[in-house]
Parts: C-alpha cells; structure tokens; sequence
C-alpha cells in the first residue's frame, strides 16, 4: 500500500486488551512486581528549561536553547533525555554528540519517510515480516532519544504506524507457521524469531512486558529478542522486580531463549568516565566499567538463557573513530556482550546532519579489526529493502585503467564496492553480491543506484549480469577484432 494512502493513526492508541491477556491468570500476574523509576525524562526544550533551573546537568546554553527554537528541531524530533544520560554528556563529547539536538538537522530534510520501506513488509498493524524474525512495535518511546534515529517516523507518529497488539501477532504467526507446515505456503519459512521493538520495550512496565513475551512463546517462538538502549540510558531499570519477571517467563518457557539487542554506540556508555572525559585503567591496562552498566550486564548474563549482542551505527562526531569502536568492540566482549552488527546511518528524513559516507565509514571500520580477535570482530551492513547489505570490500581504483575506455575502464578507474547480501527475505537471492563503480560521497546505497555493473538483487540471471555485460562487450569486441 502507498505510504500516502495509509491510514493516519496515532501509534498506541489501538487497546491492547490487557484484560484478556490476564484473565484467569492473577496468581500469575500477581508474582510479577513493579517498580516506580524515576528516570527525569526531559522531553522538549520547554521542560529543559525547568530541569536547568532545578539545577540539572547543563547541556545547552541559553543561546543554544533559543537557536533551537527558532530551527523548529522539534518538529523532526523532540529533544528527549533521562537525567542520568545528560550527567553523562557533561563528561563525553561523543555521548552530547548522541543526544544533544541542532539546528543544522533541518538544513536539509531530504530523506525517506519510511526507511527501506517498512509499510511494505507489514501485513498487520505494528509488525514487520521479512525473514523468519518478526518484528514488533511494542511502543513509541525511548528513555532518551537519539538524534540520528531510524525510528523517528514511528516515535513522531508521521508515518501512521502502530504499536502491536500482541493478540494479533500471536493469532498471525500461529496461522502462518501453520500454512508452513501444510505446505499452504512455501515462499516464506517458518516464524521462530521475534524481535520486541519500537521505542524501547525496557520502558514498559513488568507486566506489560510480560505480556508481549508470554504471548509470544504461547505462539510457540524459539527466540525472543528485545532491542534496547536502556541499559546505556538508564540501567536501573534492570533492578530485581524486572529479573524475577524474567526468571518467571523462564520457568514457564524453559526451551525459549531470550536475546538482548542492546544498543552501545560509544564505550562511554559502558565504561566509567572520570569528570574529565578520561577512563581509569588497572594495572594490567584494562578500562573500569561504569558499575551500573557492569551489574545488569552480570546479572543478564549468570542467566544461561539469555544471551548480549550490541548493534549500533556509525555516527559522525559520535564513533567515526576505530580506535574508538576497536575498544568498544573488545571491552563489550570482554563484558560479555557479542558485537553483532556496525551498521550505515540510515537515509531517513534529516539523515545529512549525522551520516558519514558508506565507503568512510567502511573504512573505519575495517580499520577497527585490526587486532582484533575472531571472536571480537563484527560486520558493517546497510539495512536496506533487500534485507541486510553487508559492504565486504572496496577496490581502489587506477587511473592508468581508464585508458582502456567505455564504461568499463571508468570503472577500474574509479574503483569498485563490493556488497554482499548477508539477510534477505528473498531464498535464492542469499550471498548474492551488488557491484558498483565507487561514489565517495555516497551516503545510502540509493547513491549507487546509477553506478552498478552486477546487481544481486535482480532474480533472473540476464537482469543481475546486464549492466555488466553490456560494460564488457565492447572491450571483447575489440579484443576479437
């Protein structure tokens, strides 16, 4: 369905229907225990304002208040931090450069609506089905917001998607991995995953998290994810009510495995950070961690069905660094997180002010690697429409190669990026590449979208070799005469 015929609703209005969650089941319920937070969440620059003056952690100056208003940043995205997460700002560059809004994000708004266009692989409202992983928004906040994210249509509510009732997700997989079974139908694999989105789920309450992850392993799921930040906004929130929650959900699904997405952008989230921006090393040169973060990554991890695995992009002003992001890397696993994903800034709307160039930010983080261990390294991938598009190398080009002329010796000339279809909802499209004449200034892969010479994402076989071989043909006519 076109986005501009979807219908305009604004996210977590539709009743979630607690009650019939819960019915017959307040022995249960009644185990699970919740904790009041108080997490100074500052949302606008109006409440900001009143934080400052009760003698909150000073980010923005007067000055830099004013230009914001007259920018109307709040139009893309409304300012939003927890008290917590701006003490931190005042001692890491990297983590105000997170947090802290410009004026310069409305210089140029251009940008996709929907990122990679989402509303296509959403059959039912506040779910996306493109591989055997579902993903579910469970609601529109965050602790704090960061400013470059790719979520921001759905916090702000401009493209009309939803939060999932967990009813429906529920009545949906059940069916679909029926027809699987059945053989009705064979173009998709049986649902096993699902991963709880939005916002951040670590913001719901106990019990209404309870319910998403019940609901899901009564549905009959293998893995659950859930992708939060929470633990770098406001890691309190992993006090003892949520594990006894969790180790509830364990008892009654002991085969379903719980995976935490979280998301590290900068090791100052993890680790401690003196007054003055600087780390505190013991006498055999490793980092003290931040003991917030270090408790709930203990307690998660002493649980054997639980696993960690960070995901985040790189961010210019933020982690463009690979020493930065090789000790991240390092110090996350030594912390027992695994380092799933780095990822390409997506093309959202106001993407500019935060992006680096894909074959920059490649760079830096093939620079990362080094020294790094196997079990440390990572991946690079843009998450695009095609699925997860991992950039596995970049040619450098030769200049003397031109001289061969066409098309082709452009392209030697100006170097190669090779792209890699890591995830795809499409079977025989796995591993597939994309090949591309390089684009310096490229920031999506839509900037190489006029430059590719072999396009994996095309099924039949001529499609995908066409340009290329229409590149070819006249240095192999040539070459025959």
């Amino acid at each position: 369905m076109p986005l501009d015929s979807q219908p305009v609703r604004i996210a977590g209005s539709r009743p979630k229907q607690k009650s019939r969650s819960r019915r017959h089941k307040d022995n249960l319920y009644g185990q699970i225990q919740e904790t009041k937070f108080n997490r100074y969440v500052l949302h606008d620059i109006a409440r900001y304002r009143q934080y400052l003056a009760e003698g909150g952690a000073s980010v923005y100056s007067e000055a830099e208040l004013k230009a914001l208003e007259a920018s109307g940043v709040s139009n893309r995205l409304p300012p939003r931090a927890t008290g917590y997460y701006l003490d931190l700002a005042k001692r890491s560059e990297a983590v105000n450069n997170l947090i802290k809004a410009r004026p310069e994000e409305m210089d140029d708004l251009s940008g996709e609506a929907d990122p990679s266009n989402q509303l296509k692989y959403s059959p039912i409202p506040g779910l996306l089905h493109k591989y055997e992983l579902v993903l579910l928004y469970v609601v529109r906040t965050c602790s704090s917001w960061c400013r470059y994210c790719y979520r921001s249509d759905f916090l702000t509510g401009k493209t009309g998607k939803d939060t999932a009732s967990i009813h429906e997700i529920a009545d949906y997989i059940t069916t679909h991995n029926a027809k699987v079974a059945s053989g009705e139908i064979t173009d998709k694999p049986r649902i096993r995953e699902a991963l709880l989105s939005g916002g951040d789920p670590m913001v719901l309450s106990n019990r209404n998290l309870f319910d998403y992850l019940h609901g899901l392993a009564e549905a009959g799921l293998d893995i659950i994810r859930i992708g939060t930040k929470e633990m770098a906004f406001y890691p309190e929130r992993f006090d003892d009510n949520f594990f006894a929650m969790l180790d509830l959900f364990h008892e009654l699904h002991p085969d379903v495995m719980i995976a935490f997405m979280v998301h590290f952008t900068h090791p100052d989230e993890f680790l401690h950070v003196e007054a003055d921006g600087r780390y505190v090393y013991n006498q055999h040169g490793r980092p003290k961690r931040n003991p917030l973060v270090q408790e709930a990554a203990s307690r998660l991890r002493a649980r054997s069905f639980v696993t960690l695995e960070n995901q985040t992009p790189i961010i210019d002003s933020v982690n463009d660094d690979p020493n930065v992001l090789r000790l991240m890397q390092r110090e996350l696993k030594r912390m027992g997180v695994n380092n799933h994903y780095f990822f390409q800034c997506r093309e959202i709307e106001g993407h500019k002010a935060f992006a680096l160039p894909v074959e920059t930010a490649w760079k830096i983080h093939a620079q990362s690697q080094h020294n790094l261990s196997g079990i440390e390294r990572s991946r690079f991938a843009l998450s695009t429409e095609a699925g997860k598009t991992e950039v596995v190398g970049v040619i450098e080009g030769r200049e003397e190669l031109r001289a061969l002329g066409g098309e082709l010796g452009d392209a030697l000339a100006e170097g190669l990026v090779i792209f890699r279809l890591h995830r795809t909802p499409v079977e025989n499209l796995q591993g597939d590449l994309i090949i591309a004449r390089r684009n310096k200034n490229a920031l999506w892969i839509t900037g190489y979208e006029d430059r590719i010479l072999y396009d994996g994402r095309k099924g039949a076989n001529e499609k995908k070799w066409g340009q290329l071989m229409a590149t070819l043909l006249p240095v192999l006519s040539q070459a025959a005469e």
